[in-house]
C-alpha cells in the first residue's frame, strides 16, 4: 500500500511539474512580444563596453548581462528608445552606440573616404588623358642651315645604311 501511495505521489509531482512548465512556457510565449523585441533591438544597437566589437545583445560578459537587464527595466518602466539609448550614452559616451547619429566627427569619417576616392579618380583620369603637344619653336635660318649641314654630313658617312623614312 505504501508503494502505491509513493507512486501516486511521484506521478502527481510529475504532472504538476509538467503543468507548471507548460504554464511558464505559455506565459513566456504570450509575454508582450513588442517589449521583448524592443529590448532585443536596443541591445543590438548598443556596443558592449567590455567586448568593444560586440553588441550588448551578443556579448556574454557580466557587463552586457547587466546592461540588458537595465534595458529591460527601462522598457518595462515605459521609457522611449531614445531615453534608453541616451541613458547609456550618458554613462559610456557616443561610442557605445553602434550606429551613432550623424555629427561633425562622424560626418567627417564618412566624407573622407569618399573625398579620397573622388580625388584618386580625378588624378587617374588626368594622368590617362593624352598630353597636349606643345608647338615646336621655329628655327632661325642659321640653325636650319646647321641642321641641314649635319644631315648632309651624316648621309656622306661611309658604311652608313639607308633607312626609308
Amino acid at each position: 500500500m505504501r508503494e502505491h501511495s509513493l507512486r501516486r505521489g511521484s506521478v502527481l509531482i510529475g504532472v504538476a511539474v509538467l503543468l507548471l512548465s507548460g504554464v511558464v512556457a505559455v506565459v513566456l510565449v504570450l509575454a508582450p512580444a513588442p517589449e521583448r523585441d524592443r529590448v532585443q533591438d536596443l541591445a543590438e544597437g548598443l556596443r558592449c563596453p567590455v567586448c568593444t566589437s560586440v553588441s550588448v545583445a551578443e556579448s556574454p560578459s557580466d557587463t552586457a548581462v547587466a546592461m540588458r537587464q537595465v534595458i529591460s527595466d527601462q522598457v518595462a518602466a515605459g521609457r522611449s528608445d531614445e531615453e534608453v539609448v541616451n541613458y547609456f550614452r550618458a554613462r559610456y559616451g557616443d561610442w557605445t552606440v553602434i550606429d551613432p547619429p550623424a555629427s561633425g566627427s562622424t560626418l567627417l569619417l564618412w566624407a573622407l573616404p569618399i573625398a579620397a576616392a573622388v580625388a584618386g579618380s580625378v588624378a587617374l583620369l588626368a594622368r590617362s588623358l593624352p598630353r597636349a603637344v606643345s608647338p615646336s619653336a621655329e628655327l632661325s635660318d642659321e640653325e636650319r642651315d646647321r641642321v641641314e649641314a649635319a644631315v648632309e654630313r651624316h648621309r656622306a658617312m661611309p658604311g652608313r645604311r639607308e633607312v626609308d623614312p
